[in-house]
């Protein structure tokens, strides 16, 4: 939901809050809990090229069908700005150059073959997460023992961060160039924080002690930390500070974590993708309709500021605080569209390409016919 504001241009004072502004480091946050639960769930069982295979073509079904989808979405945007003969920029050009959906298609535009984040812009994540699962695989299939696939998920994290600290010019804020490293630093550290949980569970730590103060003093770090690290080298360590976050709440025994298991949070957290992928169509149709309204009324819905060094597009009509209001009816949307493609997107693209993969696995297990005449 952070990220989603982050992403929202309305000049109204929720804007430059510094946490705020540091929402986009919560994307590594989703890349360490991400490789906490795919080790989870997955390591040991990746004993096989076939079972690899299935599991990349899960995880394929779970990211790719709401990807398509909301790319896609954004072409009659487009054409639109085409027919409307408005805008910044010329329809299909820039991001939306039509070269660049098949890029996006096939998940590879967080590998360095854009010059630029295109269409929906946080997609780039959901190619380096891609990636980042097909890494996971052949390193399960390579390295049968744990203590190798831990040495190995070890110098990958740190192949990440090397790469990221080395050639990215924005610190870690990388994407359409090294996020795919981004994302190994991030997942990999995830799969170290699984393993150390796994050896404090087997040392006896079954619940840590004064578990309420221990959560709620990483919150405050986190707090601390994003509106800290945001632009600067500080960011580097997002990962490793969600790595501590991630174990401290994989105990589950603190009140912050039992509010997190109570039902909206649930709700919430079951649509989160939905909400990350389509928050910046969102975006964009609140800007057309700012637009809209702006060539309607003949009064301006927008402002230039210089944000941070660079020139930033607001949509400004009122006092800041109805610009907050704004701010909180677009989140509102957000959530409402979220439940839409969970319900008619998410979960039918993932329940199809599963069913996919149990018919070929069915076609497979047949035992062969011989016909005797």
């Amino acid at each position: 939901m952070f990220v989603a504001l982050f992403h929202f241009s309305a000049l109204g004072y929720y804007y430059s809050v510094p946490f705020v502004r540091g929402s986009y480091l919560f994307v590594d946050f989703f890349f360490v809990l991400s490789g906490f639960v795919i080790t989870h769930a997955y390591v040991g069982r990746l004993n096989s090229a076939p079972k690899a295979g299935s599991f990349l073509v899960r995880r394929l079904g779970r990211v790719w069908p709401l990807h398509a989808v909301t790319l896609v979405a954004f072409i009659p945007l487009e054409i639109v700005k085409a027919l409307a003969m408005s805008g910044e920029t010329a329809a299909f050009t820039a991001r939306f150059a039509p070269s660049s959906i098949v890029s996006n298609l096939f998940l590879v535009h967080s590998l360095g073959v854009e010059e630029e984040l295109t269409w929906n812009m946080p997609s780039w994540s959901i190619s380096a997460e891609f990636f980042a699962y097909l890494t996971f695989a052949v390193l399960c299939l390579l390295a049968r023992r744990t203590w190798v696939v831990t040495a190995a998920a070890v110098a990958l994290s740190a192949a990440g961060a090397f790469v990221v600290m080395g050639w990215s010019d924005r610190f870690i804020d990388a994407s359409f160039d090294f996020g795919y490293f981004r994302c190994l630093y991030g997942f990999f550290a995830g799969h170290i924080v699984y393993r150390l949980f796994l050896i404090a569970r087997h040392a006896g730590l079954a619940r840590l002690p004064m578990a309420g103060t221990i959560e709620a003093a990483s919150l405050a770090a986190v707090v601390v930390f994003v509106a800290a690290a945001r632009g600067s080298a500080l960011s580097f360590a997002s990962p490793l500070l969600f790595g501590i976050v991630v174990w401290v709440f994989a105990f589950e025994g603190g009140p912050f974590s039992r509010l997190l298991a109570m039902g909206p949070f649930q709700w919430l957290g079951a649509r989160s993708y939905s909400i990350y992928m389509v928050h910046a169509l969102v975006v964009a149709l609140y800007q057309k309709a700012a637009t809209v309204m702006q060539k309607l009324l003949s009064q301006p819905m927008f402002v230039e500021q210089a944000i941070d060094g660079e020139e930033t597009r607001f949509i400004s009509f009122g006092t800041p605080w109805a610009m907050d209001v704004l701010a909180l009816a677009y989140l509102g949307t957000v959530v409402a569209v979220s439940a839409l493609t969970y319900r008619f997107v998410e979960m039918p693209g993932q329940a199809s390409f599963n069913a996919l993969l149990l018919k070929k696995q069915k076609t497979a297990a047949q035992p062969a016919v011989v016909e005797v005449t």
